[in-house]
């Protein structure tokens, strides 16, 4: 596998409150957050980003000393600990001593930031992009450091040399080339190269994984892991529902005929155990879409889900032996790694498998695609440039023997393009409102597609996540899963918590300012050894942020927070005995089960939050064989697509922890109709 480059922005660190948390009244002391925003927007719009630089004031001492230092600054996912040595009033070395972001997204800070900012004794080093929060934290660490020194920081704040851009065109061959280095990206190299197929991958970000390393990496997929499961009353009520739908189309029918006689066998069986199947995540996953996608697409996906989960563990990726119910996920059935990781395992494990296997891959980084090439109406390649590191400039020819795969996610990090589809929010997802997006997921391949006549589909459904940082938009600082409730300073519950994630979206947005407590156990919030959470981030930096509160009781986790406390001891109270019962609460929420309760004891946690821009539903029509489809209906030859760049799969709200398996198997299914082409 090759890897080359980086791609740079420049920028220096902000020193006020984000506008979305001032208009709430909020003021929190964390400049990276902010800056991320900043290049978010700035990419969005493919302008230099606006940053205003932060003043360090640092008086001229005659008494700078040698020796070691440390700082911390606040990067993505919490502080970022930095140990500077000087030597002779100069940056000698710099280490990171502890941090929680998120790899391989800030991978590239060590490798390339670091020995930056020592090569050219300045802080003003070009940020590596798509981590622009931890590039910012650790050049914010160092300064402070200087400053601890003794050493006058103004002079460390020097413009460095920037290479020589090269104007050449480079021609690279492939017989399957693929844009987009994330989830559904590598799942089609691995399957195209298994298939013996020369890949070449264009990522425009200057690391592989895209917005797949930094979300929750939950994975639906009926009928696995869930033998510890019990069935609720409220559980057989939602399939008894669904089973007496009046059918829309055939296939709906088909699908109602086919539970049906599910549903009866599981029955006279008297199972106990939670009922499921591939058919029934298909009716779940459609209706929660409004009926709006094409079921023919919900139905691929989940019949495949499994299968991708078997690939994954032949490959080396180790499941949980127990399947859980994330945010929005509506059924317990959602899957994730062994050891806690996030979205980044399935990067980590596909990255592993090509390297270890010398699969023919070539990952071209930093390097954007621009334009596809189409000859006799076949798209047949790609037009490409670096816009990172050493062959920063420079332009290419890609061509492609079989075809292209589009894998470039969606348009969640483009404010104008959300904006201007926008069909759900009131086209009020501006620049204040927060994004889970990496800021490369601008939509560009819809763009691409869109030029050489795709069909585009149901572009104005967007999906909010219910429950992101009031800062970043990240999912990251969550305590806790399905073990827990939302409530509002006055302490109640306002809306049952396995809904849709539009509903719940909705919901949040109501209380006050746009933000909510996420109340949890530390029994139950997944906690691993090291003291951090699913996502991988430190416990004690969620609670140092200022967002997250912890106390052995619910009256004293109140008064930290806030809270109304003696309607949060009632709502808990409540809340435990619903659990108990299995039955059902006062919200509608008919998945409470004993597992779930609060009644353990302390300590709790209390974590503020708010909705943020996370999946755009909208996107390249695509077929059950993943070909990309034009406006009169017929297949593109030659393209393909997979992942959040295409439509028509979730409908007007994505179920959660249906993102991956869709990025996955569309991927996986993409590349082997692409290998099969002639």
């Amino acid at each position: 596998m090759t890897r080359k480059g980086e791609q740079p922005l420049r920028g220096s660190l902000l020193t006020k409150t984000p506008p979305h948390l001032a208009a709430r009244g909020l003021k929190f002391n964390f400049y990276c957050s902010f800056a991320w925003m900043a290049a978010s927007i700035a990419r969005a719009a493919s302008l230099p980003a606006p940053m205003a630089r932060m003043t360090v004031a640092a008086p001229v001492t005659a008494f700078a000393k040698d020796g070691v230092y440390t700082a911390s600054s606040v990067g993505r996912n919490g502080s970022i600990n930095v140990q500077v040595t000087i030597k002779n009033d100069a940056i000698a070395d710099i280490k990171i001593v502890d941090w929680s972001e998120t790899h391989p997204v800030a991978d590239l800070t060590k490798t390339k930031l670091i020995p930056d900012i020592i090569k050219y004794q300045s802080v003003e080093v070009d940020a590596i992009s798509g981590a622009t929060l931890s590039s910012f934290a650790i050049k914010d660490a160092v300064s402070q450091c200087l400053k601890k020194a003794g050493l006058d920081v103004t002079k460390f704040e020097k413009e460095v040399p920037q290479p020589a851009l090269l104007t050449d065109t480079k021609t690279l061959d492939a017989d399957i080339v693929i844009i987009g280095a994330g989830g559904a990206g590598l799942s089609a190299a691995v399957t195209a190269a298994e298939a013996g197929k020369k890949v070449i991958v264009l990522e425009k970000n200057g690391f592989a994984g895209g917005n797949t390393s930094v979300c929750g990496g939950c994975f639906n997929s009926a009928n696995v892991n869930q033998s510890h499961i019990k069935m609720t009353e409220g559980q057989r009520k939602i399939v008894e529902g669904i089973l007496a739908e009046k059918p829309k189309s055939d296939l709906h029918k088909e699908l109602i005929g086919k539970v049906s006689k599910q549903w009866k066998a599981y029955n006279d069986k008297k199972e106990t155990v939670l009922f499921d199947s591939p058919e029934f995540h298909a009716l779940q996953t459609w209706k929660s879409g409004d009926y709006k996608a094409d079921l023919a697409l919900v139905y691929t996906l989940t019949q495949n889900t499994g299968n991708v989960m078997k690939q994954l563990e032949k490959i080396g990726f180790v499941w949980r032996d127990k399947a859980t119910q994330f945010v929005g996920a509506l059924w317990p059935r959602s899957n994730r790694a062994q050891n806690f990781k996030s979205g980044v395992g399935y990067i980590d494990t596909f990255l592993a498998y090509i390297k270890d296997k010398k699969l023919p891959v070539t990952i071209e980084l930093s390097t954007k695609a621009n334009e596809l090439i189409v000859k006799d109406g076949r798209v047949v390649g790609v037009k490409a440039q670096a816009i990172g590191g050493d062959e920063k400039g420079r332009k290419y020819v890609v061509n492609a023997k079989n075809g292209v795969i589009l894998a470039t996610g969606g348009f969640g990090a483009n404010v104008e393009m959300r904006n201007a589809y926008d069909e759900l929010w009131g086209k009020k997802l501006g620049k204040t409102t927060p994004t889970t997006n990496l800021p490369s997921a601008t939509g560009d391949g819809i763009t691409m597609a869109k030029q050489v006549g795709a069909n585009l589909v149901q572009m104005g459904w967007i999906q909010l996540f219910p429950a992101g940082d009031p800062q970043t938009g990240a999912t990251s600082f969550k305590l806790g899963e399905n073990s827990c409730i939302y409530v509002n300073r006055d302490g109640k519950r306002y809306v049952n918590e396995s809904e849709r994630r539009d509903v719940l979206a909705k919901a949040n947005l109501a209380q006050k300012d746009g933000l909510f407590f996420v109340i949890s156990s530390a029994k139950r919030a997944l906690i691993d050894k090291d003291g951090r959470n699913a996502y991988g981030v430190k416990v004690e930096d969620i609670l140092a942020s200022g967002k997250s509160y912890k106390a052995d009781t619910l009256e004293e986790l109140a008064k930290k927070a806030g809270i109304n406390a003696a309607n949060l001891v009632e709502t808990v109270k409540k809340w435990n005995e619903f659990c108990k019962k299995g039955t059902g609460d006062e919200m509608g929420r008919p998945t409470c089960m004993d597992e779930h309760r609060l009644d353990e004891g302390g300590p709790y946690y209390a974590t503020l939050m708010t909705p943020s821009v996370h999946h755009t539903m909208g996107g390249v029509q695509i077929n059950t064989k993943a070909q990309v489809i034009n406006k009169a209906g017929k297949v593109i030859p030659g393209l393909y697509a997979a992942g959040e760049v295409t439509g028509a799969i979730h409908g007007t709200n994505r179920v959660g922890c249906n993102a991956v398996p869709d990025a996955l198997v569309f991927g996986h299914i993409a590349a082997e109709t692409a290998a099969a082409a002639k």
